[in-house]
């Protein structure tokens, strides 16, 4: 009976401790994915804070509906490509309407090339240019990064 005694006990305890041990782990797996989420989240925001374009100028010219810009990278990141850039059309025709436009046909290109070709470094100036017939009015271009971060300006046809 002695014996039988300290057998349970010492597997009652190793149940006990393979518990423990089980939830201990699972705790710890559960706050190291926290920690990395987090962290993703403060580099996301960073990137925001980081991120800066300034539109220089805008002009539409009627004969080839063409949309031409020229911005510049303000901030502290790099682009490596335009991809991911977005460029929106939106206003008052002279007639009262109002409409926007997502511009799919844009192309990108770096005017000012300081270093790193091909990549969109701060303080380099971009180029856009977009195929979107418009009626006369005034008319807001908007480009976004691929951090959303925006900057417009105003243009009339």
């Amino acid at each position: 009976m002695g014996f039988d005694t300290v057998v349970a006990a010492i597997m009652a305890t190793a149940i006990i401790v393979a518990v423990a041990y089980t939830f201990l782990a699972g705790s710890t797996s559960i706050a190291e994915l926290s920690v990395e989420s987090y962290k993703d989240a403060v580099n996301s925001a960073v990137k925001k804070l980081r991120s800066d374009i300034e539109i220089l100028s805008v002009s539409y010219d009627n004969s080839t509906s063409k949309i031409v810009a020229y911005f510049k990278n303000t901030g502290d990141e790099r682009y490596p490509d335009f991809s991911e850039f977005d460029a929106i059309v939106y206003g008052r025709t002279s007639g009262g309407e109002m409409v926007s436009f997502y511009v799919n046909s844009t192309v990108f290109s770096i005017t000012n090339e300081l270093i790193n070709p091909g990549i969109f470094d701060p303080q380099e100036v971009a180029k856009l240019e977009a195929v979107q017939p418009l009626q006369n009015g005034t008319y807001v271009l908007l480009i976004c990064t691929p951090n959303a971060v925006c900057d417009s300006a105003d243009f009339s046809v």
